[in-house]
């Protein structure tokens, strides 16, 4: 009889304690669609607290850093829809591990997005309450839906060069190759920071370089990429738009910008999810290209500017 009171004690607290844990969940999802008073899930974070970021290759620590890792990211969205299921919840002593499926609707900068993926979260018990000690997401399969603003038609130009600045100022993301020590190409998608719709305020920036191909972006400065230029700045840049019939590459040396007026004026809003301790931070880097070669295609035949150099 007495062993099996102890086993009765023992279930009905690992159900309290895994009511209380789903409880948490619950409360900071909620408080993610409501985008507001993000100082509440304050006590459900362990100081100690680690975010691996989706990727697994970027981390976010600190109870302060990943709430405003929340905020920041929660602001920039208009989450319509965020719902918990299938939860699995498995408690060994003070420790216990939580996955489960979600499933999401939000608009982002002009796009509706939806997304189904896992995440998986460990708590600890510190003092009379659970708090989260680890967590990560695991992403499922994404769509994005165009808006209607996006369907507006482009107006078709008979000049090259103004063919070319439409899709730099239109294109959401260019192609950024740089070389490894073995000789060899790595391309990664980069956000086209002269995208008038993405980055209205930054439109001025170029509209003052005298430079028609001035290319800024974003970068970790933690990065294989910054690794890469460090040794090698030799770089291209790629656009293309095969509705247009159009595809344009910069080449040249590229340059990590160490002027800090000019890192802060280019910073926006939200990045904190990208880089948490802001623009003076380690990790957010800029990189400027000025091409020295500019060349591509456009409806069928090639081109290729002779640039000034300075």
């Amino acid at each position: 009889m007495i062993q099996e009171g102890k086993q009765h004690m023992t279930e009905t607290s690992a159900k309290q304690a895994k009511d209380r844990i789903w409880q948490i969940v619950e409360t900071i999802n909620r408080t993610c669609k409501e985008g507001k008073r993000f100082d509440r899930l304050g006590p459900f974070y362990s100081d100690r607290v680690v975010m691996v970021l989706p990727g697994l290759d970027r981390r976010v620590e600190g109870r302060a850093t990943c709430l405003r890792y929340y905020e920041d990211a929660c602001s920039r969205m208009a989450v319509h829809k965020l719902d918990g299921s299938d939860e699995r919840i498995d408690v060994w002593g003070n420790t216990a591990v939580v996955t489960y499926r979600y499933d999401c609707v939000w608009d982002f900068q002009g796009k509706t997005l939806t997304d189904d993926g896992h995440e998986i979260l460990v708590f600890v018990r510190e003092g009379p309450d659970w708090k989260i000690m680890w967590r990560t997401l695991i992403p499922g399969s994404r769509q994005i839906q165009t808006c209607p603003v996006e369907e507006e038609a482009r107006d078709k130009k008979q000049d090259v060069r103004e063919a070319c600045d439409d899709l730099m100022t239109t294109s959401p993301v260019c192609q950024l190759t740089t070389i490894d020590a073995n000789g060899f190409p790595h391309t990664t998608a980069m956000n086209n920071l002269r995208c008038a719709r993405e980055y209205p305020l930054l439109a001025p920036l170029y509209c003052d370089s005298g430079n028609d191909f001035l290319m800024y972006v974003t970068t970790s400065m933690q990065s294989d990429k910054m690794a890469r230029i460090r040794a090698n700045p030799k770089v291209s840049m790629y656009f293309c738009d095969p509705s247009q019939i159009i595809g344009l590459m910069l080449s040249g040396e590229i340059e990590v910008v160490t002027d800090q007026a000019l890192k802060n004026r280019i910073w926006q809003k939200g990045w904190a999810m990208y880089y948490p301790n802001g623009p003076d931070g380690p990790e957010y880097g800029v990189l400027h290209l000025a091409p020295a070669k500019v060349k591509g295609w456009y409806q069928g035949r090639p081109f290729e500017f002779k640039l000034k150099q300075p």
